[in-house]
């Protein structure tokens, strides 16, 4: 006999807060990619991200937040302070979010493809493609971006 799989939905608000409770209380979570602002490392509907305590937030991680709006997002740091931060989703071509250092729910520590491949935002090749991805001329990006949207 199989087991019956019952699928319900969850506002966002109430799946992220759950999400903050969980790696606060030091465990890895892993939610489903939603949207196309983290394109093309991360992908909607494709993608999974695995979630840890925000315990050292830099320039360059990839951070679940909550801004003052009240909405979510998963966006890479571009920079941060006492006071703020300022991020950048890496398939956004303008315009940046900013919150509080507290506002910061969780850090992405790995990117899991549905072949359950999973990419460590800490691994060098990664990180040297997001670098060429992200110092790309605003045209180069443009292009890929508007093809990447239309074929996904």
């Amino acid at each position: 006999m199989e087991a019956k799989v019952t699928r319900r939905s969850v506002p966002n608000a109430d799946l992220l807060e759950y999400v903050r409770e969980l790696v606060a209380s030091g465990k890895t979570v892993e939610i489903p990619a939603r949207g196309n602002s983290m394109l093309p490392s991360i992908r909607d509907g494709r993608d999974s991200i695995e979630l840890v305590a925000p315990d050292h937030p830099a320039p360059g991680s990839i951070a679940l937040c909550l801004l003052p709006s009240g909405n979510y997002v998963l966006h890479r740091i571009v920079s941060i302070d006492k006071r703020r931060v300022v991020l950048h989703g890496d398939g956004n071509l303008v315009g940046d979010e900013l919150c509080r250092p507290s506002d910061i729910l969780a850090l992405a520590v790995a990117i899991v493809r549905p072949s359950g491949k999973r990419i460590s935002c800490s691994d060098p090749s990664y990180n040297r493609k997001i670098r060429l991805w992200l110092s790309a001329p605003y045209f180069v990006r443009r292009v890929c971006l508007g093809i990447l949207r239309r074929i996904l």
